[in-house]
């Protein structure tokens, strides 16, 4: 019989940030009942990785910050000592991710230091271990606001976004369930041996905290009727406390054990979601307290209003299904689209080739289907500066001429949306042309396309031997607008005779958020659900190479 180890790891941008946002999380996590290989009650493998030791101000807080977040785990209840033979906490001091609200973190870095780091844990595991294990790591982190909105926040959501975007393979499992699977390289044994031996196969899940943006909901929970019974069994338990001191029980409590503490917890989880409950404030506030050099007095005040003190929040991040795994190719399946190799490094493109055959066979014309797709550029690859994705495709442009572009976007949300158009867009607006269309992915695989005419709005699935025809109307509010001085790129921008109308597509300095709205001139409808507004979470160009097959 396999037996199962679960890891949980919890990462954080900052020192603090476990206790000013986690311990309902941490505590209940502590109270899990866990066997050992001889059916021993043992503690769980809570583990906590933080990427920056907090040095924003001066460089030598580092030390410091990281000496008060020990303290803290250890109030917690993690243990940051090496005797299970690697360190519960750890605290990086990176000069590639820095503290700070205007450092921007990159996204494979964060990817790769969260693979070394449970690769290390890993292997410490399973030297105490001779049984063979199904291993489940479980990752801890924020989601896509930050909790509080700070960009190390977000970057860290973004780095674990991309563990299991490019990092994993998706499989199906029994119960139709998709699974996220991670291959992790052990550290090399005493035999030198490095071969699929060495090589652990772990389910990934990752859970984050969601954002609270109401700031009386964040601040002022206890109003709320989930709280209040608790509020309320709390008081009672401290007037009959009191009581009990009053009539002299504190004269016959045993010694060591007279510390008035009232703390109440519970978890609820529906597979996708996780609740966890924790009444607490002294532990939260211990824990804050310990770090000293950032408890100021507006931190004391969020220790004693803010929900995260008492409730956590964590949702699942949802696997995108484009990327299961394919066991067997279908033998009536398109020819596959070429791309042009690039260092091992660099990450992986958003599309899947099967993605890639559907949007060539829908939206690019047949002299295309045969050439070779180029990575212009790439937000996790080349940054996120506007100067640098317009210097990108001027090169691009400059080297081939007047060549065709796809721009790809996939937000955090795993929507994955984008445009084609047959010229390169410019610092001067340019009409579109019969070629310019919009598209987007949907849930069940397939592509819808918007190319302008009212009658030509189609669909086309993943392996369809059918290409759709691309149309569309002539004018110039059918344009490809990349305005170096706006610092946006924007597909269209409506006719201006209906109220809605706006950009079908645009993406703003920094590609950090978009728009998307009803376009006349390409007769679509906003790209992606609710009020068309979107965070990104990668962005691509693609060119399509001449003199190459």
């Amino acid at each position: 019989m396999t037996a199962e180890l679960d890891i949980w790891l919890l990462i954080t941008a900052h020192p603090d940030d476990e206790s000013m946002f986690f311990i309902p999380t941490l505590r209940n996590l502590l109270c899990l009942d866990y066997k050992n290989d001889s059916n021993d009650s043992q503690k769980p493998n809570i583990h906590l990785l933080c990427l920056s030791n907090g040095d924003y101000r001066d460089v030598s807080d580092g030390p410091v910050r990281t000496k008060e977040l020990y303290k803290a785990c250890s109030l917690i209840g993690i243990d940051e000592s090496k005797s299970s033979g690697a360190s519960s906490v750890v605290v990086l001091d990176d000069d590639r991710l820095k503290d700070g609200p205007n450092e921007v973190w990159n996204s494979d870095l964060i990817a790769n230091t969260v693979l070394e780091r449970l690769q290390t844990i890993l292997s410490s595991k399973q030297q105490q271990s001779t049984q063979q294990q199904q291993i489940n790591v479980n990752i801890i982190t924020f989601d896509q606001g930050g909790v509080s909105g700070h960009h190390n926040h977000v970057d860290v959501f973004r780095g674990i976004k991309h563990v299991l975007d490019e990092k994993c393979h998706v499989v199906r499992g029994d119960d139709e369930k998709l699974m996220a699977r991670l291959i992790l390289k052990q550290q090399a044994g005493t035999n030198g041996q490095d071969d699929k031996n060495n090589h652990t196969e772990v389910n990934l899940r990752v859970l984050a905290l969601q954002t609270i943006s109401n700031p009386l909901h964040k601040y002022f929970l206890w109003i709320s009727v989930e709280l209040l019974p608790i509020v309320l069994i709390w008081l009672v338990q401290v007037l009959l406390y009191t009581i009990y001191l009053l009539l002299g029980g504190f004269l016959f409590s045993k010694k060591g054990n007279r510390s008035i503490r009232f703390s109440r917890m519970n978890t609820t989880s529906d597979g996708k979601h996780l609740r966890c409950r924790l009444f607490d404030p002294v532990l939260v506030w211990m824990a804050m307290a310990a770090h000293s050099s950032q408890f100021v007095w507006y931190r004391r005040l969020s220790v004693l209003f803010s929900r995260y003190t008492y409730l956590n929040d964590l949702h699942e991040l949802v696997l995108d299904p484009t990327l299961l795994s394919e066991e067997e190719e279908d033998e009536d399946a398109l020819p596959p689209v070429n791309t042009i190799e690039e260092d091992s490094s660099s990450p992986k493109f958003l599309l899947s080739n099967s993605q890639m055959v559907a949007l060539r066979e829908a939206v690019l014309p047949i002299g295309l289907h045969h050439r070779p797709w180029k990575r212009i550029y790439s937000l996790s690859r080349d940054g996120d500066s506007f100067v640098s994705f317009e210097k990108h495709i001027t090169n691009w442009n400059a080297k081939f001429g007047d060549s065709s572009t796809l721009l790809v976007v996939k937000t955090t949300k795993g929507e994955v949306i984008g445009g084609y158009a047959d010229a390169i867009a410019t610092s001067s607006p340019r009409p579109g042309t019969a070629r310019s269309c919009l598209f987007r992915a949907e849930k069940d695989g397939s592509f819808t396309v918007y190319d302008g005419k009212q009658n030509s709005l189609g669909t086309f699935f993943e392996g369809s031997p059918h290409r759709l025809k691309s149309g569309g109307t002539e004018g110039s509010s059918k344009k490809i607008l990349l305005d170096s001085t706006r610092r946006i790129i924007a597909f269209g921008g409506g006719l201006g005779m209906k109220s809605g109308d706006g950009f079908g597509l645009c993406l703003e300095d920094g590609f950090a958020r978009g728009t998307t709205a009803r376009c006349e001139a390409f007769c679509n409808e906003p790209l992606v659900e609710g009020d068309g507004v979107f965070n990104v979470l990668d962005v691509e160009v693609y060119g399509f190479v001449f003199g190459q097959f």
